[in-house]
């Protein structure tokens, strides 16, 4: 009994064995195809690198196809081929074509018979596990203008032999992408053009590998940095001059506004939109509504500081019933200076007020005391005055009744009094002073007589005038 089970057991260990040794011999046979198949490939990719060099491309071979015959049609006859296919050490795909042992035609990149393919469906594609992904060896091309760019994919738009370039279009996993013009190993100059997808939206170049939610990302570091109260939801090229691009940025709940930057998209500047109807407006933010709202505002601040203003000017005095005014700054002593329209003040006013209930003198002087100073007012402007004067001047015992105001320059100011040049506009011309009542010139002295008299305390200094001394 216990014989036969150990014969049993001989028998199965036998079998086993059997099994083992014909399991090692395949495994073997296995090893040894798999060796002789990478040593076929290894001798095809020296093989078909020298074949590489006869193109000019500068591709270190780490994959290949074995040549096969094919056919090509050139100018309707049948010519016999051989096409095969490289992967690059730099990620970098070609179809290429050979005829009687030289290169036929151009190599054609893995993207560009990805495209051919979708619009003649049978073509030629690459299928080297190396070129699965075609389009990993554009990641630092994308970089170069997007720094931000995770490239997620490429595609093939166009080749111009003629300048040795090629067209991509190039989709990021986190932002918008672009469209880059990329030369060939062929070109000399090895600058990569690009446009972003905001630029090509509305033309053939338009992006597809850019969702509308990642497009208005085009221009989202420069929001965030530069409007940073901003949540960007949408994003337009609105155009651009010799040097500067604008687009309109809009904004979650709140108003959006107009981008400027220069040609390389870097910031310049923002216009908001009730003030950019001259650079192509606002479609995203009801431009009309919200200039209604800021007028309104401005119009609450203001009635607010005409009361102000109206009680610091009566306390001090003077007298000016408010009709509009405007309010121009604030000086180094804190105080607000504003220009009033009102009846009372003939000759314009300007004031400088201090805040209510803080220290300061309230100051104020005139149209005529402003352009001693250089500065135009808003209500009464130059030619106003220039008719003052000449108002003035009538009945002068000094100065010519022919003499029509032409032009004034306002000298110097002393004591409120204003030293001007008279220039009449038939070349009489005089040295004047008006009073600070401003209502009369006096003394007025004729410009040769001021030119020689120590004790005129100006000269004239406009081009030929006081050059006409007749009568």
């Amino acid at each position: 009994m216990i014989t036969h089970t150990l014969r049993r057991w001989a028998v199965a260990l036998t079998v086993c064995a059997g099994l083992g040794l014909i399991a090692s011999s395949a495994n073997a046979q296995q090893s040894r195809k798999e060796m002789l198949a990478a040593e076929a490939a290894a001798e095809n990719v020296k093989t078909v690198s020298k074949l590489v060099q006869t193109f000019g491309l500068p591709c270190e071979v780490t994959e290949a196809t074995v040549p096969a015959a094919a056919e090509a049609t050139v100018d309707g006859k049948r010519v016999a081929i051989e096409s095969f296919e490289v992967a690059c050490k730099d990620q970098r795909g070609y179809l290429l074509y050979m005829a009687k042992k030289a290169p036929f035609g151009d190599p054609m990149g893995c993207l560009e018979a990805a495209a051919i393919a979708k619009t003649s469906p049978g073509s030629p594609v690459c299928k080297l596990r190396g070129n699965r992904v075609a389009h990993y060896w554009l990641g630092d091309t994308a970089k170069s203008k997007i720094p931000a760019c995770q490239i997620a994919g490429a595609r093939f738009i166009r080749a111009n032999a003629t300048k040795n370039s090629e067209t991509y279009e190039i989709g990021c996993k986190n932002t918008a992408g672009g469209i880059f013009t990329v030369p060939t190993w062929k070109a000399s100059d090895q600058t990569v053009g690009f446009l972003n997808c905001l630029k090509t939206a509305d033309t053939a170049l338009k992006c597809e590998l850019t969702t509308p939610e990642l497009l208005p990302q085009t221009v989202g570091a420069l929001v965030r940095k530069n409007a940073p109260d901003c949540t960007l939801n949408n994003a337009r090229f609105i155009g651009a001059t010799k040097d500067a691009e604008y687009y309109e940025v809009g904004c979650e709940g709140k108003p959006g506004f107009v981008l400027v930057t220069d040609l390389d998209t870097q910031f310049k500047g923002k216009v908001g939109c009730d003030k950019a109807a001259n650079i192509g407006g606002c479609k995203f933010t009801d431009a009309a509504a919200l200039a209604a709202a800021g007028k309104a505002k401005q119009d609450e601040a203001k009635a607010k500081y005409k009361d102000a203003y109206a009680q610091a000017l009566s306390a001090a005095g003077i007298a000016c019933t408010i009709e509009d005014f405007r309010r121009i700054g604030r000086d180094t002593t804190n105080r607000d200076l504003a220009e009033f329209k009102c009846p009372e003040a003939k000759t314009g006013l300007i004031a400088l007020i201090p805040d209510a209930g803080k220290e300061g003198k309230l100051e104020t002087f005139d149209c005529f005391g402003a352009a001693v100073q250089k500065t135009d007012c808003a209500y009464m402007s130059r030619d106003q005055l220039k008719a003052y004067l000449q108002t003035l001047s009538a009945n002068h015992k000094s100065i010519k009744a022919d003499c029509v105001i032409g032009e004034a320059r306002y000298a110097f100011e002393n004591n409120g009094q204003v030293v001007l040049e008279i220039a009449c506009t038939n070349k009489r011309g005089y040295i004047a002073v008006l009073n600070k009542a401003r209502t009369a010139l006096n003394p007025a002295v004729p410009c040769h007589v001021a030119a020689t008299n120590p004790g005129v305390p100006e000269k004239c200094t406009i081009a030929g005038n006081g050059s006409n001394t007749a009568g």
